[in-house]
């Protein structure tokens, strides 16, 4: 028990924890890590898939699912980055990319991607970074929602670390866990960025090479801060005012801009390259001209400012974090990896035998060699064909579901030209039958004659020209028809049963994420033709004319 004498330090010990933030901690982190920050403060356009993570003074912070369907954990997928002019090329010319998600989701009918990493819908603000750096709480407004800015690179990184720990402190419950091991808080790398940036896979690959994201408003200025005095007016604004891109992703152009971890490269006409330099922002700002805004604008600053002797800052610098996960999370998923790593080389098709022939011979000429420079030369060319069949592998793959994408179409194609025709058909069927009624209602009436041949004109030039539209709907359908065969049997030759349903799998998911789930079922009719092709040698075109039928007839013309 304290005496009289402790009273005095025992207030200024209880003084010292309050203004530290010691004492404020345990109440936001007390059990479930409650918010108490108004919402709009926080997540000011919620949507029903946000992630919100529990943060220090009962703050919050909001992430968006960015999905990446793949069949195996080495499965990613390539992205074309960067953009054409010619002027900026040096820095942000296009080049190819691979990215896969970091936490994987169970397969459900109808569910969601099976890898996903998430990105924050906000950049971080002031009274966010206040709640971890501050040394008592923010009391949140409206222009605590201001981004951040005036902090290094070192300091964002730090930061993140801070709320990394505070959350397995606090709220481990609330992190999104790969396996047993929980997710992690980082900056974003360049990759991450500009996938998100551009939309993701919520939008179609013409949409994703333009300059910026789709803007169903028309106008930038609804969607981003940029120079100009009819947008920012050289101010930040608070975070989640202006509409978002199509992942959901708030001022990810404009405002402040943002910083990424991966030190910065030049580009050399398609890969990075090998000088390291600074650290990388990207996304413009409120300085940035409305011309020079887009997905692809990149920027590398110093990490340091000789002038000042210390790390360096900007006022229209910020940051958003990502979270993510290790990539061996257990023993369990090492094995896995393991597994998907060994059968990478190994190529598909009439060539697969030869090539791991050749390999293996190299391999065994490489072990039994005396001569090590000899062994030497061998191992390489080993590993560059090797390197050769995984590229062979995946451009196989991305040809694989792209013709898995076209033969769904094509089979929606021919249902709908026979729903055309359908239609058509009977229009001139009703035309013929209200003819013969109208001729027999006036049959012998005064005049009849005249009226009927003028009625019978007119049906003869409707039905000519309905004949006219009939036939070109039958010459397409029988063209659509023949290159859906043409496809089946190319598939069902050149591609094998397993890697066609692992195909499935991810263009399933992609169909899914771009609001195109009614071409799955088509899809998965497409390869059930492919299989009936390889078990009977023969197609039939009857035969998926009226499978196609069923699929219209139990999803509906509307799906």
């Amino acid at each position: 028990m304290c005496n009289p004498t402790c009273v005095p330090l025992l207030v200024s010990l209880l003084l010292a924890c309050a203004s530290a933030g010691l004492l404020a901690a345990p109440l936001a982190g007390s059990p479930g890590a409650p918010v108490t920050w108004p919402e709009k403060l926080y997540n000011p356009a919620p949507a029903a898939d946000d992630l919100v993570l529990p943060l220090a003074c009962g703050g919050a912070m909001v992430f968006r699912p960015v999905e990446i369907p793949s069949d195996n954990l080495l499965d990613d997928r390539q992205v074309e980055l960067g953009q054409s002019d010619a002027e900026r090329g040096y820095k942000e010319g296009r080049r190819l990319s691979h990215l896969a998600g970091s936490f994987s989701e169970p397969r459900v009918e109808g569910g969601s991607a099976a890898r996903r990493y998430y990105i924050a819908k906000y950049e971080t603000t002031r009274d966010q970074y206040a709640a971890l750096s501050a040394d008592t709480c923010p009391s949140p407004t409206m222009r605590g929602r201001l981004p951040v800015t005036d902090i290094s690179w070192f300091d964002a990184v730090d930061w993140s670390r801070r709320y990394t720990e505070w959350l397995l402190a606090h709220a481990p419950e609330a992190l999104p866990r790969e396996d047993r091991e929980p997710g992690f808080l980082r900056l974003p790398t360049e990759e991450e960025w500009e996938f998100a940036a551009r939309g993701g896979l919520k939008v179609d690959e013409t949409d994703f090479l333009a300059p910026v994201f789709p803007l169903p408003e028309g106008d930038l200025a609804r969607y981003a801060w940029f120079e100009s005095s009819r947008s920012a007016q050289g101010q930040l604004h608070p975070v989640g005012l202006l509409r978002p891109n199509p992942l959901g992703l708030h001022d990810i152009l404009g405002n402040a801009a943002e910083m990424t971890l991966v030190p910065f490269h030049l580009d050399r006409r398609g890969r990075p390259h090998g000088q390291a330099g600074g650290f990388v922002s990207r996304g413009g700002d409120i300085f940035t001209p409305e011309s020079q805004m887009g997905s692809a604008v990149r920027q590398e600053h110093n990490y340091f400012n000789a002038a000042t002797g210390r790390a360096k800052t900007l006022d229209s610098l910020g940051f958003r974090l990502v979270l993510t996960a290790p990539v061996i999370v257990s023993s369990q998923r090492l094995d896995a990896i393991k597994h998907a790593w060994a059968v990478l080389p190994t190529l598909s098709g009439d060539a697969s035998g030869d090539a791991a022939q050749a390999l293996a011979e190299l391999r065994q000429l490489a072990e039994q060699s005396q001569d090590q420079a000899l062994r030497t030369r061998l191992e390489l060319i080993q590993r560059d064909m090797e390197r050769s069949q995984a590229a062979i592998n995946e451009a196989r793959a991305r040809t694989m579901r792209a013709l898995l994408r076209l033969g769904a179409f094509l089979a929606k194609r021919v249902v709908t030209d026979r729903q055309r025709a359908k239609a058509i058909e009977q229009l001139m069927d009703l035309a013929r039958g209200r003819f013969d009624r109208f001729s027999a209602d006036l049959t012998g009436e005064s005049g009849a004659k005249a009226a009927i041949d003028e009625a019978r004109a007119s049906l003869d030039d409707k039905m000519g020209k309905w004949q006219a539209q009939l036939d070109e709907i039958r010459a397409s359908l029988d063209r659509i028809l023949s290159y859906y065969g043409d496809t089946v049997i190319g598939m069902g030759r050149d591609y094998g049963e397993s890697e066609v349903k692992a195909g499935l799998v991810v263009v399933s998911d992609e169909f899914r994420l771009k609001q195109n789930a009614y071409l799955i079922p088509y899809a998965e009719q497409f390869v059930a033709h492919m299989a009936a092709y390889r078990r009977d040698g023969k197609a039939d075109k009857d035969a998926w004319l009226r499978d196609l039928d069923r699929i219209e007839s139990a999803h509906g013309a509307g799906q």
